[in-house]
């Protein structure tokens, strides 16, 4: 992320309309490329003038300036403050029936981030949460690579993932990590009633040594071909489709 960018812009059709129809309080103006061509777009006027949302038309070299990418779509939302917010996990963990949580460390790579985030939405995901140090931030371009996903989930970033780990198994939740050195890969895992938290690392290092200690269980995506492994946006669909499909089995 560049020091420019500003963390309260999102931008990308997909993204933008999650954001209106999911949190639309949270928008505080709208930049549109001029004219509002696609029907998307049409859409997006329409709904934002039934919330008295101001619009503002302008050039598209305008929309490449503010949000440092010509990826907008001729659409950018501002938004009233970061669309992160204190996360009470307390209470998640006191209301969340068979809790599908993904725990992401260390990922640096924002697209490779933004990608991790819309599969795990599509998976079924209820939470996610990442480190906050040496990790990318949540920025627009991963919002946009996201497409929308962010919007439908809880997020909590954290300094201390040890420590809120602890809380997860503290709750009956099991901690399953993933490791390419594993000898159980992830059609061995058991089926589960008490909720999961699934693992994913870097894309060089993996999971840290401390963070594979707390796991119930360490299981690897299988590789047939002549790859010597998978990237972690992959490795992360894989892996939580696989798992849901454990958690399902169970209700």
């Amino acid at each position: 992320m560049t020091d420019e960018e500003n963390l309260n812009l999102i931008y990308g059709i997909h993204t933008c309309n999650a954001q209106l129809k999911l949190n639309p309080k949270n928008i505080k103006k709208i930049y549109l490329k001029k004219p509002p061509a696609s029907n998307h777009i049409k859409k997006i006027i329409q709904d934002s003038e039934n919330l008295n949302i101001e619009i503002l038309e302008v050039e598209k070299d305008f929309l490449t300036t503010l949000c440092f990418s010509s990826k907008h779509q001729g659409v950018v939302f501002e938004l009233e403050s970061k669309i992160l917010s204190s996360f009470d996990l307390d209470l998640y963990l006191q209301t969340e029936k068979n809790p599908f949580i993904v725990i992401f460390d260390s990922i640096q790579d924002p697209r490779n981030l933004g990608s991790c985030i819309r599969s795990s939405n599509a998976a079924g995901v209820s939470l996610i949460i990442k480190r906050k140090s040496n990790s990318c931030e949540i920025s627009p371009l991963v919002h946009k690579t996201a497409s929308g996903g962010l919007q439908g989930l809880s997020l909590l970033e954290t300094n201390n993932l040890a420590m809120v780990i602890k809380k997860l198994k503290s709750h009956n939740i099991r901690l399953i990590g993933t490791a390419d050195s594993s000898d159980m890969t992830i059609y061995d895992i058991k089926s589960c009633d008490t909720g999961v938290a699934v693992i994913l690392g870097s894309e060089g290092e993996g999971i840290s040594r401390s963070l594979l200690d707390l796991c119930d269980d360490i299981c690897k995506i299988p590789i047939y071909g002549s790859v010597e492994c998978l990237n972690v946006a992959v490795a992360t669909g894989i892996a939580l489709y696989q798992i849901k499909r454990m958690i399902k089995k169970t209700k």
